[in-house]
């Protein structure tokens, strides 16, 4: 079996005044049919890292196709391991944050049906991943839930951040 370790979940989020929220995506039919026995869930963007490419870069990339831009990156201090049945490969997936502007979001129909912003506590009930939850509240602790963000996980601040 292989161990795929370029893999990485970004948790993203907007600020509204003291208010965070974050973006999640409700799997297609389609997609809950062809890879997952039918059964559809909440999840959040998710991609691999290229030969070559940095994290932030990749990151950058995966929300360009949600029509986002990153005006911050943070490490989320976290990572865990799945089987990935889509794949059929074990996974080791780093776990990061990105903070966005505010805007529409772009899906992809055979992807994705639906999309919410909300904050961090129903994000984690809507969520039944362990490795989600524990991402959430690793990025909860470190990035969102605090008055300053740590400073030594941002990986990428946009010029005008």
């Amino acid at each position: 079996m292989q161990l795929s370790a370029n893999i990485f979940d970004v948790w993203v989020f907007r600020r509204r005044g003291a208010d965070v929220e974050f973006l999640l995506l409700y799997t297609s039919v389609e997609k809950a049919e062809r890879y997952f026995n039918g059964g559809r869930f909440w999840q959040i963007p998710s991609n691999v890292v290229n030969d070559g490419e940095s994290i932030t870069d990749a990151i950058t990339r995966v929300l360009d196709c949600y029509g986002l831009r990153p005006k911050a990156i943070w490490a989320g201090e976290h990572a865990y391991l799945i089987y990935n049945r889509r794949f059929a490969e074990m996974q080791a997936i780093g776990v990061y944050a990105a903070e966005v502007e505010d805007a529409a979001v772009r899906l992809d129909p055979d992807e994705h049906a639906e999309y919410a912003w909300l904050p961090w506590e129903q994000c984690l009930s809507r969520v039944h991943y362990r490795g989600l939850k524990d991402g959430l509240r690793s990025v909860h602790e470190y990035v969102t839930g605090v008055d300053e963000p740590a400073k030594q996980l941002c990986l990428y601040l946009a010029a005008n951040g």
